[in-house]
């Protein structure tokens, strides 16, 4: 008899918990703040990143469109030679309408604080390349003008360089944004707060800029303050494929195949199953440097008001919008590289040189080793 009165609190606790679990849930108090009135002043409200749910019972569904390249949840399909699930297209198709009314992401209510609106106009862009940066690193930024950022033209084809940030909190900082944007008029600046967390929304500000600002462009590149392109070989390389007319539907980066999302409490790049229930990515572009043809940014531009938030900006931007938007990446064999003090000598034939060191003196010295090296024959 004890036995089964012990049994029965359980059962009765089990279910209270459990109540009030999904009364929380459903009233959306797991979404996360990411700004408020004063960094996004042109919104009545505070801006909150949607969080997946998989039972919306009250909710609309939201499915506009059938993928091409899966079938659903629980399906597999084979993506360059591998079998893999495509389960997380039930993150999109199983969205619910109000999970898609985010000002920034899905609406494009972005305004640009700082904006050099004229850098494209009237001028016939063979490459873009759009660098995130942070607000607080000037000294990057200087150190790639003077850098690869110096090449407006390389044989014969015109190069525009434009810093993408977001608001700091620092008056201090914001004004010597403003007299470095004013001097070097490079710079544009969205109204989202800059940090790690909010990198998705600096990647969608930067598609919404090309869109409206230089959709002129034949190519762009997104790269990150801390690489540095070998912009001889990447113009050879872009040239080669406006020889072959293949100007439309590039998409070149480091590719990730068969990845999940990391559980581990002390990662930085830890996921939750409410904010991404399933245990698999769609293959996706690593946070490194995309190649990318002008089309293929107004595709995924358009895509992201159909897309849920999440704040992995690698996964969002370089794995669901080019899934939704039926676009297949490629990695060039030239790609890039990973810089050490063994291996900075001897690797001319590379598009990108990326390090873990933030020294700006041993960025230079790479920089110095590929010009050393610009007329060595490369084959990418």
């Amino acid at each position: 008899m004890k036995g089964t009165w012990k049994k029965c609190l359980t059962l009765i606790i089990f279910c209270t918990v459990s109540w009030l679990i999904s009364s929380i849930y459903k009233t959306n108090n797991f979404e996360l703040l990411v700004g408020t009135n004063d960094l996004t002043s042109d919104f009545d409200s505070q801006i909150r990143i949607p969080i997946f749910s998989t039972e919306i019972p009250n909710s609309k569904r939201f499915v506009r469109k059938e993928l091409t390249k899966g079938k659903g949840i629980s399906n597999r399909t084979i993506y360059k030679g591998m079998n893999i699930s495509t389960e997380f297209e039930y993150f999109y198709r199983n969205i619910s309408e109000d999970k898609l009314e985010n000002p920034l992401l899905h609406k494009h209510q972005y305004r640009a604080l700082l904006n050099n609106d004229m850098k494209c106009k009237g001028k016939g862009v063979f490459l873009l390349v759009f660098v995130h940066s942070s607000a607080r690193k000037s000294l990057a930024r200087q150190q790639i003008r003077s850098t690869y950022g110096s090449f407006s033209d390389y044989e014969n084809e015109h190069i525009e360089y434009i810093f993408v940030l977001g608001q700091t909190l620092k008056p201090e900082i914001q004004q010597k944004i403003n007299k470095e944007s004013e001097k070097y008029m490079d710079i544009v600046q969205g109204n989202f707060v800059d940090s790690y967390r909010n990198l998705t929304y600096k990647l969608v500000f930067s598609l919404f800029w090309v869109n409206n600002f230089c959709s002129n462009a034949k190519f762009v590149v997104k790269v990150d303050d801390d690489v540095i392109i070998n912009i001889a070989l990447l113009i050879q390389h872009l040239q080669q494929k406006k020889k072959d007319n293949l100007l439309t539907n590039v998409l070149e980066c480091y590719m990730l195949i068969d990845k999940g999302p990391i559980r581990r409490n002390n990662s930085k790049w830890r996921t939750s199953l409410l904010e991404y229930p399933f245990p698999k990515y769609p293959p996706y572009c690593n946070g490194n440097p995309s190649i990318m043809s002008i089309d293929v940014i107004i595709k995924m531009y358009d895509t992201t008001k159909e897309v849920p938030f999440l704040w992995l900006e690698d996964v969002y931007g370089g794995g669901f919008l080019p899934w939704i938007s039926n676009i297949e990446m490629h990695q060039p064999t030239c790609y890039g590289i990973y810089v050490t003090n063994e291996n900075i000598h001897g690797n001319a034939c590379k598009l990108f040189y990326l390090s873990s060191s933030s020294n700006i003196i041993f960025h230079k010295d790479i920089w110095e080793q590929i010009s050393k090296q610009m007329n060595t024959s490369c084959k990418c």
